[in-house]
């Protein structure tokens, strides 16, 4: 049975299947025994036998789970010498192996190299054997490292005390995070040299929270620090830093802020350097001054001037001999923002000792002022640091205000500081900025960044670490594997799954205490009750994030919901066998390079399912590794939400709030009507560099070469006895008046009246209600005893019958616009307009837009040499007039009208909606009608990037 099933499985088909052996490629194992790679395959040790071992290996999101899991891998390894116990004095791997041995798997990649399916940790050894004692072996469970820093503690310090401490400058001679808990009786020192920082008074420890790097510092407002520095070679170089906040009040003038005492040099020589707050030396900023052991003054002032107050500031006091001499500076660095202010000078003929005690908040004993008196109300003073050596000033670099820091770059960061490998795809700067850092385990943190961006974290194959691929890298992928259904390039059917496991419409978004929720209110997945939608699914999500404000927060919301509102099938699993003989080498490669995150398709599914290509990106991986086979199956979900990902430019897809067909279409119409669908008036592009695009109805993609208005006319020939056919090539017809009364020449279309109250119609055809026209009007005299009018007319059943929009031309040669029905021939006008400040001169065009909706009606007038307006001018709701057989122009003049045959004139017909769409059909294969009213988007509409 055993042999058939191998036999049979090497057939082309979903389930055909051949091994890892038919190709002559074995499977490799490896551990790491004494800091070299044993490869305990080469021995027979593992135990993948005729249908009695496998390896199985599972990578990524499992399970359809929301979160990476560890890899897992399970080897069986032959033990009848015992060498795979790990507590056997006379096994050969005594005291080599045990707990996190690390190990790998690998199979060839096709290109001389090794393909690794898991680099993990021997997290279990089980030894076993039957009851002869001739099959003795010791099945061992690998897991990816996510299965030790899900474990690992939370960090006992804050981020710039790892920062300050690890690793420890070789120059560092003494250190005080002033981190110390509230109760405390002194400030400790983070090295095991240092003795503890003291204070007089009564400190306000762990009080302020100011720093995202730090925890709670010590408030100076009712006491002093002073601080001991051990004994250590004298130096070239002193160097002084330490956190400080200095309210926005301000201090007094010359308090002291930091106080540093040297061993004596020599009389009359520095002893002491007080770094004070000034109003007078500097304008709310601080100085630098020498002082010999009496207090007196040494040289000149070293004033800075920025001003200091509100401000988050690094604080580094730098003093280098230079022969004789020493260069002094004060830089200062605004946390907040990075950015640096330095102020250098040279102070002459001293020389520098050891420094012996840094004091903050004491009284100035300086000889001269100005002279500040002891404790700083308000400050805020940590990390305090004395070091022998000159470091650059961003040595510390983003730890010293993670907030701002990008994802990925944290997710390095952090990786690098744990000694952990990473690798990565995408740009790491192109993802989201985080907030503060908070004191949580490796692992914590780096789901936090994952989660906050919304990529993907996965272990790394190529060591032991872990990897990062972000969001961005997920956007608009080619795709990495094709596979063809028909060709049996499939290892098991793929089935999709319509359920509602998934499903996000709305999404409340917290960070900083601040809310923002966004919900789908339109839509198949929309909070809507069925059947308009599927009713509310939402989710609370706390994010840790720079940015607090309304529009991050939405645009978070926003894309979570369309990550939920996916309107699809799923196929959670995709599965190939990398023996079976319809895979090629390259296709071998493809699938053995296949990373979380990439793109897979199965192209030409069977008729039983939609006609589209399969379409998925791969989050998780199992394998099955045998003596035969080798076979791998793609955890999935919909690739879409992450294709024609975009932004608000030129070439920016955006879809229309709603439209569908004006009529039915069979399985072969090309030629089309579609307009927008009540109560939306969005029209689709007619620019020939938009096109093609392709549109869905009905689950049928077209491709639109072509967008046209219905109709349109500008009137460039010359016809008499009628208006001819217009440029869209459909055929005026003419009522009211005689034949002779309609021409076309000079560009425009022209009706003559010589009787006055006599309309005058050219018209079309048509079954459509709703519509959208424009129309440029002049009259050619100036009115007398009556109006002129010239305009259009919709919802045309007669001449008693129907809506008009016109232009009036008054005897005082004002510019009006109304909006009139005819009722069994009773007028009635429902709406009128005059245009201010105009006086109509014979033949000045005017340009109007008549629009009708359903029981809406809009008109809106303008000169033709201006640009439209955005609102109408006349508005009104009818419901009187439901059918439209005709569209027209009409034209007539008052009963008084005394004007010798006055002419009304028209230019630049345009019907822009409905409007018309050429096709091309089936693009995705599907050849079905369609009917009247069904809804009409674009099949691909650009989704806006987070």
């Amino acid at each position: 049975m055993a042999a058939w099933q191998r036999r049979m499985r090497v057939a082309a088909g979903p389930l055909g299947a051949s091994g890892e052996a038919s190709t002559g490629d074995p499977v490799t194992v490896e551990m790491l025994v004494g800091g070299a790679w044993t490869d305990i395959t080469a021995t027979s040790s593992v135990l993948v036998r005729d249908e009695s071992g496998t390896i199985p290996i599972t990578s990524g999101i499992r399970d359809e789970g929301s979160q990476t899991e560890a890899g897992t891998c399970s080897l069986e390894l032959a033990n009848q010498d015992g060498r795979f116990s790990p507590r056997n004095p006379m096994g050969m791997y005594y005291g080599a192996i045990g707990r996190n041995t690390p190990f790998r798997v690998s199979v060839p990649d096709g290109a001389g190299g090794k393909s690794y399916r898991i680099w993990g940790e021997a997290s279990s050894w089980t030894p076993g054997w039957d009851t002869s004692g001739n099959d003795v072996y010791t099945d061992v469970a690998v897991t990816g490292i996510l299965q030790r820093l899900a474990q690992g503690p939370a960090p006992a310090h804050s981020v710039i005390y790892n920062a300050i401490t690890n690793p420890q400058p070789s120059g560092l001679v003494a250190y005080w995070p002033c981190e110390d808990a509230s109760g405390s009786t002194s400030l400790a020192s983070a090295l095991t040299t240092g003795s503890p920082m003291t204070w007089t008074g009564t400190p306000n420890l762990a009080s302020y929270s100011g720093f995202a790097a730090s925890d709670p510092l010590p408030d100076l407002s009712l006491a002093t620090l002073a601080g001991a520095v051990a004994a250590y070679p004298d130096p070239t170089a002193t160097q002084i830093r330490f956190l400080t906040y200095i309210p926005a009040s301000g201090l007094s003038n010359g308090k002291v802020l930091c106080a540093i005492d040297q061993q004596d040099y020599a009389a009359g020589s520095a002893q002491f350097w007080e770094l004070y707050y000034s109003t007078t030396d500097a304008t709310n900023s601080l100085v630098l001054r020498s002082c010999a052991s009496d207090g007196t003054n040494l040289g000149a002032l070293l004033p800075h001037t920025l001003d200091v107050r509100g401000r988050l500031l690094y604080v580094s006091i730098e003093m280098q001999e230079t022969g004789s001499d020493i260069t002094r500076a004060i830089r200062l660095v605004d946390v907040n923002t990075g950015r640096v202010y330095s102020v250098n000078d040279t102070e002459f003929s001293t020389q520098l000792t050891r420094v012996t005690k840094l004091s903050f908040g004491v009284a100035s004993r300086s000889a001269t002022g100005p002279l500040g008196t002891a404790t700083l109300p308000g400050v805020a003073v940590g990390h305090v640091t004395v070091e022998s050596q000159i470091t650059a000033t961003n040595a510390l670099g983003v730890r010293l205000n993670p907030i701002g820091e990008t994802a990925g770059r944290r997710i390095q960061r952090l990786c690098g500081e744990a000694g952990l490998a990473f690798d990565w795809v995408g740009d790491l700067d192109d993802t989201v900025a985080m907030g503060a850092q908070g004191k949580a385990n490796l692992l914590s943190l780096v789901q936090e960044c994952a989660l906050a961006d919304g990529g993907l974290l996965y272990e790394n194959r190529s060591a032991l670490g872990l990897g990062y691929r972000t969001r961005a890298s997920l956007y608009n992928q080619d795709p990495t594997l094709v596979l063809d259904y028909p060709s049996a390039q499939l290892a098991a059917v793929p089935t999709p799954v319509e359920d509602d496991r998934y499903i996000q419409n709305k999404i409340t978004i917290t960070c900083g205490g601040v809310t923002q929720a966004y919900e789908a209110t339109d839509g198949t997945l929309s909070t809507a009750l069925p059947p308009a939608g599927v009713g509310a699914y939402g989710q609370d999500t706390t994010l840790n994030l720079a940015s607090t404000d309304e529009g991050t927060l939405l645009d978070q919301a926003a894309w979570r919901v369309h990550l939920g509102t996916v309107d699809e099938a799923r196929f959670p699993s995709i599965s190939v066998n990398l023996a079976h003989p319809s895979i090629s080498p390259d296709m071998r490669r493809a699938v053995l390079g296949m990373r979380i995150g990439d793109r897979v398709q199965v192209t030409n599914p069977p008729s039983w399912l939609p006609p589209d290509t399969i379409d998925q990106l791969v989050i998780g991986m199992s394998e099955t590794i045998t003596h035969f086979e080798h076979r791998l199956t793609f955890n999935c979900q919909p690739a879409s939400p992450y294709s024609y990902v975009g932004i608000l430019d030129t070439a920016a897809r955006v879809d229309t709030d709603g439209s569908q067909l004006v009529g039915n279409l069979t399985e072969t119409t090309t030629i089309f009507s579609v307009q927008p669908t009540d109560p939306y008036d969005g029209l689709w592009t007619e620019d020939p560099a938009d096109l093609p695009f392709d549109i869905q109805a009905g689950g049928e993609v077209m491709r639109v070469t072509a967008v046209s208005d219905l109709l349109d006319d500008t009137f460039t020939r010359t016809v008499t006895g009628g208006w001819g056919t217009s440029d869209s090539g459909l055929t005026w017809s003419t009522t009211g008046g005689t034949t002779s009364d309609y021409s076309v020449g000079s560009n425009v279309g022209a009706h003559l009246l010589p009787a006055a109250a006599t309309p005058h119609y050219s018209y079309f055809s048509t079954t459509i209600l709703d519509f959208d026209l424009y129309v440029s009007v002049t009259a050619d005299q100036l009115a007398t005893g009556d109006i002129l009018t010239g305009g259009l007319a919709a919802r045309f059943v007669n001449i008693n019958n129907l809506y008009t929009a016109q232009v009036r031309f008054t005897t005082a040669n004002q510019v009006a616009l109304a909006i009139v029905k005819r009722v069994n021939g009773i007028e009635t006008t429902l709406g009128t307009y005059t245009m201010p400040a105009v006086t109509f001169a014979a033949g000045t065009f005017y340009r109007m837009r008549f629009k009708i909706k359903g029981t809406s009606l809009k008109a809106k007038i303008w000169a033709s040499t201006d640009v439209e307006p955005p609102s109408w001018n006349v508005t009104t709701i009818d419901a009187d007039l439901s059918t439209s057989p005709f569209l027209a122009t009409r034209s007539v003049s008052g009963p008084a009208c005394t004007n010798v045959n006055p002419s009304i004139k028209f230019d630049d017909f345009r019907l822009v909606s409905p409007q018309l769409f050429q096709v091309i059909r089936s693009i995705n294969n599907v050849v079905k009608t369609h009917v009247k009213g069904e809804p009409v988007s674009l099949a691909h509409p650009t989704i806006l990037a987070l």
